[in-house]
């Protein structure tokens, strides 16, 4: 290992930042060291922004320098501080050395380097880099707990033929589903949903927590004056796919409406999106979409489980939208098995959980 590698590598030992990866930093120019750092804690400046204010605190001249880190810089939006590929291209850092490649599909430093010229060298130490952040990676790699929650009529229909929705569900079940929301760290519907209804997908109780905004979106084509694109919370995430335009990208994210993150090339890649999510802290979500999307989840094998509520209500009709959509399957024998059913009385509905069989 690189001598300077292994001082970075000392310092991220340092580092507490949990949930997030422990990373240590060192700006090194003409063969010495000008700068160190370390991320101390969530939400402070990450180790590359640490060595870099520390050389400058120090009158060093921070262009052309080489910056050893211990793990890929980070170059998205969707946390608490600004991306650090950012504030390495502004000041002109010569070369990029890091140990590990971060496991966080969002992270991708290499082309906005070489966009600008800078040199990028890495992975170097990938073994030693996991070694020092096994917390971190188990943590990418698990997937949140994922539900389906739906209202229904007891024919199973979610609206009418013309896509009336409101309201199957009592009272009391549309507060249970606030309270629902309020206990989950994402909501997420589709670009149906957002088009059709523009809910606020927010939790509206006594001090309840609002969850983060997940909409599945693949071509990108929610109005930019939805109510989900209002909040300037940072909470607010859209998953298109390789068929977004870029035009429209630019301007969500201009306007800092939302963060718009590109998540396969022809559809929105749902096993992709789990990973992205659980990578940012996001442990659990609540799929609130239409028929499209919950068929779509469960054909990802993302789903855990189905929570319904079921309304003492009659809709009938073909073309009125069922619980799961798609093309549905051809025999039986490929039925999808629920286990673990329980049931109870919310004011005049019944709901209704199971657990998928894995």
């Amino acid at each position: 290992m690189d001598k300077f590698m292994k001082i970075a590598f000392g310092l991220a030992k340092k580092a507490d930042p949990h949930p997030n990866p422990k990373v240590g930093a060192v700006l090194v120019k003409n063969g010495k060291i000008i700068g160190v750092g370390y991320h101390k804690k969530p939400g402070l400046p990450h180790a590359e922004i640490e060595a870099i204010n520390d050389a400058k605190n120090k009158r060093h001249m921070v262009k052309g320098a080489i910056l050893y880190v211990t793990l890929e810089p980070c170059s998205h939006l969707l946390k608490r501080t600004p991306p650090c590929t950012n504030t390495i291209i502004d000041n002109k850092i010569g070369s990029v050395i890091y140990a590990m490649k971060d496991p966080n599909p969002l992270v991708g430093a290499g082309d906005a380097f070489r966009r600008s010229g800078i040199r990028i060298i890495g992975p170097t130490d990938q073994e030693q880099g996991e070694r020092l952040n096994k917390k971190y990676i188990g943590k990418v790699a698990r997937k949140p707990f994922v539900i389906i929650k739906m209202a229904m009529s007891a024919d199973g229909k979610t609206a009418t033929r013309t896509g009336d929705a409101k309201w199957i569900s009592s009272p009391q079940s549309l507060l249970q589903t606030h309270k629902m929301r309020s206990n989950f760290d994402a909501i997420m519907v589709g670009a149906g949903t957002v088009i059709r209804d523009s809910p606020r997908l927010t939790a509206r109780i006594k001090n309840g927590r609002n969850p983060y905004r997940i909409i599945v979106d693949g071509r990108l084509s929610i109005p930019l004056k939805s109510k989900v694109l209002i909040y300037k919370d940072n909470k607010t995430v859209i998953l298109v796919s390789g068929n977004a335009p870029k035009n429209k990208i630019k301007k969500i994210t201009k306007r800092k409406k939302g963060h718009v993150v590109v998540c396969g090339k022809g559809e929105v890649d749902l096993k992709k999106a789990m990973k992205i999510l659980s990578a940012v802290g996001i442990r659990s979500v609540m799929i609130e979409g239409g028929s499209e999307l919950n068929a779509s989840a469960i054909k990802a094998k993302i789903v855990d489980r189905i929570i319904l509520f079921v309304a003492p209500k009659i809709i009938g009709g073909k073309d009125a939208k069922p619980v799961i959509g798609g093309l549905g399957i051809a025999k039986m024998s490929q039925s999808i098995s629920l286990t673990n059913m329980k049931y109870k009385k919310i004011g005049s509905d019944l709901m209704v959980q199971f657990d998928i069989q894995k």
